[in-house]
């Protein structure tokens, strides 16, 4: 029992994994970050502007080089070639693809949030007699 049990715990740690993301330069549009979180969810920024895309599609070219993409709301298309580590962009309404040179990668943490005890302020939606935490409000 043990055993399983320290099989099922060794499962889950390894499918776990921490958000990260990536630095591109691509022609026209310069640096950009994209950010890969769980669930397929994608996005991606550079300058004032902030695309999401939801999901990947898995695919091959003629050749038989595997490779993925996403499409962002706006209508580009992030293109990654896992055997060259190569990424493209596909702008909206261009079907020339442009080749994004990655620049560096990071991660993001993972944090809980604070958590406030029963002594902490009273909030005016506080309902101290029956409630065990007091979740303080943003200054408004």
């Amino acid at each position: 029992m043990k055993f399983s049990l320290f099989l099922l715990l060794l499962t889950f740690a390894s499918v776990a994994r921490a958000n990260n993301g990536i630095r591109l330069n691509c022609p026209m549009r310069g640096d950009m970050t994209v950010s890969f979180f769980d669930y397929s969810l994608m996005t991606m920024k550079w300058g004032n502007h902030f695309q999401i895309a939801s999901g990947r599609t898995k695919a091959q070219t003629k050749s038989g080089a595997p490779f993925w993409s996403a499409h962002f709301r706006n209508g580009d298309e992030l293109a990654y070639f896992p055997n060259a580590s190569t990424y493209y962009l596909f702008y909206a309404g261009s079907k020339a693809p442009v080749r994004c040179t990655e620049t560096g990668s990071l991660e993001y943490p993972a944090f809980t949030p604070p958590r406030y005890e029963k002594n902490g302020p009273p909030t005016d939606t506080d309902n101290t007699e029956n409630s065990g935490v007091v979740l303080l409000h943003p200054a408004r």
